[in-house]
């Protein structure tokens, strides 16, 4: 049996790359990780938030936000008390696609914040303004709200359509 004798030279630079490279991992996977501003992929705050003063007719007597958070929240409303709302006759299904359409504009997107001067997901800061806004506590606690709502009359509640929609809609927002 041969053996082999380590200076304490060797041993320490042994040490040293191991250690070295494990740096070197740990540093390509934050990076990974971080997202990265470009043009092409940056939301501005105002999309996020939407235009509070931008009403659009539902139907009658029904007016709500047509994009961003403040669109979230007024469809989340309608649809959590459709049974006030008998012009609502999809059983919310439309109001539902247009905020699964809506959150997936945030899919894959990111947002440049200011203040810290770094890159963030979009949809973090969705859920973030979301759960910000006096009228919504948690976006995807909200929407199993409506998921979960039962009534005497099936008439007003969510249709199955709807739901599935609304399904997908927590997906995108749990990012997956």
């Amino acid at each position: 049996m041969k053996r082999y004798r380590l200076s304490k030279l060797d041993v320490k630079r042994a040490i040293k790359k191991v250690l070295l490279e494990n740096d070197n991992t740990k540093e390509l996977k934050e990076k990974q990780i971080k997202p990265k501003c470009m043009p092409e992929n940056v939301i501005p705050l105002s999309e996020i938030v939407g235009y509070a003063d931008e009403y659009g007719d539902y139907g009658r007597g029904i007016s709500k936000r047509k994009s961003g958070v403040n669109s979230f929240v007024d469809t989340l409303g309608i649809l959590n008390n459709i049974r006030l709302f008998k012009d609502v006759k999809d059983g919310g299904s439309h109001l539902a696609y247009d905020m699964m359409n809506n959150l997936n504009r945030f899919r894959n997107k990111n947002y440049y914040d200011e203040t810290t001067g770094s890159c963030h997901k979009a949809m973090d800061k969705v859920i973030e303004l979301y759960k910000e806004n006096e009228h919504g506590t948690e976006l995807v606690k909200d929407i199993e709200r409506v998921l979960n709502l039962q009534t005497k009359d099936d008439q007003y509640t969510p249709s199955p359509r709807a739901k599935e929609y609304l399904k997908q809609c927590i997906n995108l927002a749990k990012g997956q």
